[in-house]
């Protein structure tokens, strides 16, 4: 008897373990699978564990979903491509697909090697190939985010700087006084002019540095939150529209003359009034300009770049200090509302909570899932195998995207006559 009940209690463990391996088989790799290359799971960072894979999903559906809006948008614009900058996406694209194979030919010829060299070379290529992938993510989300602040800005939609200026008035911040104060001391305005100069280096730097260290879950969370903080500026600038603190006061020269030596203090608002007036009417990609005042992307750059170093107390410090420093400069040198940095700020926390919220729900899901018995994962596993689909996954989050966006831009054509 006591052999009878050993076996059965071995072989109901192992019809468990079987429905539970049944439910998860769609969303890792498996170990027949393990030496084919599956460009999805690649880009996915498939091979830096579930929470990786899930934060570049979140990443790409939101690439797709403000692509899908600039698709249905774009026709309906008076704005186009411009065909000038094609050559130069072309060779990016050139470039691209030589180190994609590049990176294949130098892991298919060293898979079997188990020397020093090879190991090193192997390690090196899998490091190149994170840059690599997080780079592919950047381009899209900055191509993608480009024509999208460019068609709400050409929409020409009314400015609501009024508002915001009353608002940092009730918050008891006075944006000329700020300028001002600032201005009278030389030394600190060259300094926030530089910091403000720092946030795509050390953007960049931040890219850089995880891939080569090999922290995959960190970059692709990294990532997320860029690619949600984008979004979230994407709704934030059709919901309240604004030229910039420096357009509404409209400050004499003697207020900011030492933040500059001679060159225009606000380059920018070139492209900003060429897309409302509608002499601006091509969209170079190679060219980013930034033409969006509320909410502020510096400060959403200057929170996510310093919470990804938060483990590395020797950048964690410095970043800590120059990020603030940037933030701060975005209200002279930028141009910005205080409530413009709030606004960045809330984002971007925003996010980051969202975020966790989803892998964690995804988490208590699956340890759920390994607590029921064998026969409810038996009833439930041909669900949850489609569920736990990263397309199928992706697929809503695109949904989710897009439907916020143009539910937004409905939204504010009701409320014009209200702002």
């Amino acid at each position: 008897m006591t052999g009878a009940r050993s076996l059965g209690v071995r072989r109901s463990a192992s019809r468990q373990m079987t429905a539970i391996r049944a439910v998860f088989r769609m969303s890792t790799l498996t170990a027949a699978n393990k030496n084919r290359f599956h460009i999805g799971a690649w880009l996915l960072l498939t091979d830096y564990g579930e929470s990786a894979r899930r934060n570049m999903a979140t990443s790409w559906a939101c690439v797709a979903g403000l692509a899908l809006v600039e698709l249905i948008w774009l026709p309906m614009s008076t704005l186009s491509p411009d065909q000038a900058a094609w050559p130069a996406l072309a060779r990016s694209l050139i470039y691209g697909a030589a180190g994609y194979v590049f990176y294949l030919v130098i892991s298919r010829r060293l898979r079997k090697k188990d020397d020093r060299v090879a190991m090193f070379l192997r390690a090196a290529s899998e490091r190149f190939a994170l840059l690599f992938r997080s780079c592919l993510l950047i381009a899209a989300i900055g191509s993608v985010g480009l024509i999208f602040t460019y068609l709400a800005t050409a929409s020409a939609l009314p400015l609501q700087d009024a508002f915001l200026a009353r608002l940092d008035g009730q918050l008891g911040f006075n944006w000329l006084s700020f300028l001002s104060a600032i201005n009278d001391h030389p030394f600190w305005a060259g300094l926030l002019v530089q910091a403000y100069a720092s946030t795509a280096p050390l953007t960049q730097g931040v890219v850089i540095w995880l891939a080569i260290r090999g922290y995959g879950e960190r970059l692709s969370e990294f990532l997320a939150l860029l690619c949600l903080s984008s979004l979230g500026l994407a709704v934030g600038m059709l919901l309240v529209p604004a030229a910039g603190a420096f357009v509404y006061f409209e400050p004499a020269r003697q207020l900011f003359d030492n933040f500059t030596t001679g060159d225009e203090m606000w380059p920018f608002l070139d492209a900003f009034n060429g897309l409302r007036d509608g002499s601006l009417t091509k969209i170079d990609v190679s060219s980013v300009q930034g033409v969006v005042s509320f909410p502020s992307f510096h400060t959403m750059l200057g929170i996510i770049t310093t919470y990804a170093l938060r483990d590395t107390r020797a950048l964690l410090i410095p970043a800590v200090m120059l990020n603030g420093t940037m933030i701060v400069s975005t209200l002279p040198v930028g141009g910005h509302y205080l409530a413009d940095v709030l606004a960045g700020a809330a984002i971007s926390i925003a996010a980051f909570h969202g975020l966790r919220y989803a892998l964690g729900r995804a988490a208590s899901s699956r340890q759920s899932i390994a607590l029921l018995g064998v026969n409810e994962i038996a009833s439930l596993s041909r669900g949850l195998q489609l569920l736990s689909r990263p397309r199928l996954y992706a697929l809503g989050c695109v949904f989710i995207a897009a439907a916020a966006c143009l539910v937004a831009y409905v939204a504010l054509e009701n409320l014009h006559g209200h702002f």
